[in-house]
């Protein structure tokens, strides 16, 4: 399939993205206006970055591509709003180098209470990336029960086994069984690994009796 018939094809996927991103395109729209933007930029933009994933194409996560283009479509839509969007209308014979001098956003961020004009700033980010990395472990954690997934998550947060035990009502030495249960679904060779180090050991033990 060349890059033009993939993109016909996965063109649908545009408004798909912005409807997810924003709840409906009616959201999507007012999002839009209030960045002093219209909800055909966006599906514009949307299409320009489809057709750049298109020509990135890898027919060996042909299964997976859809979600890889949406969760992008998404992130990068909101970068644009982000980017492009701005609080005032803009003459559209603004240059780019005089937009960018005044293409800074404010907010009022709540401090103790009190309410203050801040500014903010968005880092730069690999949108694909990011995604990559996502769609990555959402598909790690496929082999997982819904309890495994929550006890592995809730370490990544840095959580101890008593504190995870607490919130499923068992102790932290089922937790600890769950973890490495869920360690093995994940990495076979970990199980694997691990039995051969207990049959050393057994084998010394024999040795030096």
């Amino acid at each position: 399939m060349t890059p033009e018939e993939l993109f016909v094809k996965k063109d649908h996927l545009v408004l798909t993205a912005i409807e997810k991103q924003f709840g409906s395109y009616e959201n999507a729209i007012k999002v839009a206006e209030s960045n002093n933007m219209e909800f055909d930029d966006l599906i514009q933009e949307g299409r320009i970055k489809l057709w750049e994933l298109c020509l990135k194409y890898d027919s060996s996560r042909a299964i997976s591509f859809n979600t890889y283009v949406i969760k992008t479509l998404r992130w990068y839509i909101s970068e644009v709003i982000h980017v492009k969007g701005t609080p005032f209308k803009l003459s559209r014979y603004t240059s780019v180098e005089e937009r960018n001098l005044i293409n800074i956003h404010s907010i009022d961020l709540k401090r103790e209470d009190e309410e203050t004009n801040d500014f903010f700033a968005v880092a730069p980010i690999n949108v694909e990336e990011d995604v990559i990395k996502s769609i990555e472990f959402e598909e790690t954690l496929s082999v997982l029960n819904e309890k495994e997934k929550f006890v592995l998550i809730r370490k990544s947060y840095g959580y101890t086994d008593k504190e995870i035990g607490l919130k499923l009502c068992v102790d932290h030495s089922t937790v600890s069984r769950i973890k490495n249960k869920a360690f093995d679904k994940i990495n076979p060779n970990r199980k694997k690994s691990r039995l051969m180090i207990s049959r050393n050991k057994n084998h010394l033990r024999q040795q030096v009796i």
